[in-house]
């Protein structure tokens, strides 16, 4: 057999020919005496392989099969209503490429619950289990779509160091290490690299990469490691313009998963809302009106908390009908250094958050690009200019307009599957009580 011609089980459902080679590992054995039925599943799906005693050979029918064998199948497609599609497998050879030699430590599949700590433990396994497999299907599809979408529009994909030698945000989340005697941290956002891509001209560039938070949170929906999608834009004439770079993206990838991952959707039970052709826009002031509506009390220049953003999300579901809202003009308090404050308020600033079923998915807004508010503001934020001195550099032989923004792949996943915990979206997670596997 060669396994480099295997047909993957998806292709049983529409494939013609009389015999077909399939491989893949045993999902559940049934055996009723004469006849035995086989499980098989590979990535793309599920197929039964049926045994009649009478109608495959003796050496075919009396392996001892168990969960967790590797198989490798040749046979013919037969009708059978009652089977996975109404097709199943008679094999003419089976091949036992392995056997499992031990129990399985975590329950595969719906049969028993087991908790998350406990399938992450075993994440290999826990990923045999088709809807949980989905996931990361999807997760996969995303990435490729935005990254599609982004090339479609002339952005330049870059790379940005991971190791840096000093704080994007601020110093209290990041992830401090050695590095040949000298301090470094783990970079929290490719924010500086997207700026001084600008600055050396390139007009449009993303990327698609880690971050690291130091932050102590146990909750539902914090990582210390995620993958981010940023993007950053030249001449922008306000955030706005950001706002329509994001929303044709997302618009875009949630248009093509919904064709493309059908299937996936579909075993996940989840379906993809349609969405208006403008996403509504509220300011901070707006969201604490409609919040001091609801009983919620917050101060004009507070961040939007966890509950505040779900009564955002449920009212604008309400009254728009739609999962997204940007939440414009951010209080300067909450924000980085390199901001643009409003002209107004200066207590308010040109940038968002951009929130998808109540949960915040999306920061970004207009950077701030005159060198010398720049660095006052630097100042303000409590920053010593010689740790950002090589980042102002980038603005002191001409600078442009400019923004971005940066999104959690899990988290938009989490959002757009209903997933209960955003480590559900992440293949092995990271957080404060987490480094292996």
């Amino acid at each position: 057999m060669n396994l480099l011609e295997k047909l993957p089980i998806e292709k049983v459902f529409t494939d013609e020919s009389e015999e077909i080679f399939i491989a893949g590992w045993v999902q559940q054995v049934r055996n009723l005496g004469g006849l035995k039925f086989i499980q098989l599943q590979d990535r793309t799906g599920l197929v039964q392989i049926v045994l009649p005693k009478k109608k495959v050979t003796p050496e075919i029918f009396e392996i001892e099969y168990q969960e967790g064998d590797i198989l490798a199948v040749r046979g013919a497609v037969v009708e059978n209503q009652s089977a996975p599609k109404g097709k199943e497998i008679l094999p003419s050879e089976i091949s036992v490429l392995n056997k499992r030699v031990q129990e399985y430590p975590i329950a595969i599949g719906d049969k028993i619950e087991t908790n998350i700590d406990k399938r992450l433990d075993y994440r290999f396994l826990d990923l045999r289990d088709r809807k949980i497999a989905q996931i990361f299907e999807i997760e996969s599809a995303v990435a490729y779509t935005i990254q599609e979408y982004f090339m479609k529009n002339n952005f330049l994909q870059f790379f940005s160091p991971k190791i840096v030698g000093s704080a994007t945000e601020s110093g209290a989340s990041v992830f401090e290490i050695g590095y040949f005697g000298k301090k470094a941290f783990l970079a929290q956002s490719p924010q500086f690299y997207k700026q001084m891509m600008l600055m050396a001209g390139f007009e449009k560039v993303f990327e698609i990469g880690p971050v690291f938070r130091a932050e102590k949170h146990h909750t539902s929906r914090h990582l210390c490691e995620y993958t981010s999608i940023d993007f950053e834009i030249s001449y922008i004439n306000n955030q706005k313009d950001v706002m329509n770079v994001l929303q044709g993206a997302i618009s875009y990838t949630l248009e093509k998963i919904q064709k493309d991952k059908a299937l996936a959707l579909e075993e996940l039970e989840t379906t993809i809302d349609s969405q208006p052709k403008e996403w509504p826009i509220l300011t901070i002031p707006e969201c604490n009106e409609i919040l001091s509506s609801e009983g919620k009390e917050l101060g004009l220049y507070e961040d939007l908390d966890a509950e505040s953003e779900t009564i955002i999300g449920r009212h604008v579901k309400e009254k728009y009908k739609s999962d997204f809202v940007f939440v414009d003009q951010y209080p300067w308090d909450v924000r980085p250094f390199y901001t643009m404050k409003e002209d107004n308020d200066p207590k308010l600033t040109k940038s968002f958050d951009l929130l998808f079923k109540g949960q915040e998915l999306t920061t970004g807004g207009q950077r701030e690009h005159r060198v010398d508010v720049l660095t006052q503001q630097a100042v303000e934020k409590d920053f010593k200019i010689e740790d950002v001195d090589s980042y102002l550099q980038f603005f002191r032989n001409g600078s442009c307009p400019h923004g971005g923004s940066g999104t959690g792949i899990e988290r938009f996943i989490q959002q757009l599957l209903d997933l209960p915990n955003v480590r559900e979206a992440r293949l092995l997670p990271r957080d404060p009580s987490r480094l292996h596997p």
